[in-house]
């Protein structure tokens, strides 16, 4: 991937505290959404617990970019084992929501 490069941006409405967008942009390709995140005005969604969970996701999806330009998933196994890791996370996060409440 040498030579290569991209960014991440995620940026958050003005006016909603919990609506979250993660962009990639790439050298010679115009910006492009990845992902949308809206999250319901819940107390134990705190702006902390917000920031944190937004950024692993978007640490996972820079590392999942690298590895996919490095070697393209081709077997369908690894991509269900990357499909329970993304699983995991989120299960997860959902996990330690309930216990918040």
């Amino acid at each position: 991937m040498s030579g290569e490069h991209f960014t991440l941006t995620i940026s958050q409405s003005t006016t909603d505290p919990g609506d979250f967008a993660i962009h990639m942009k790439e050298d010679g390709h115009q910006e492009q959404l990845l992902v949308h995140l809206r999250f319901m005005p819940i107390s134990m969604l705190d702006e902390s617990y917000l920031d944190d969970l937004v950024g692993v996701m978007a640490r996972k999806l820079a590392k999942r970019i690298i590895e996919w330009r490095v070697a393209p998933d081709e077997d369908p196994e690894m991509m269900k084992e990357c499909q329970d890791q993304a699983k995991a996370v989120v299960q997860e996060a959902m996990d330690k929501m309930k216990k918040g409440s």
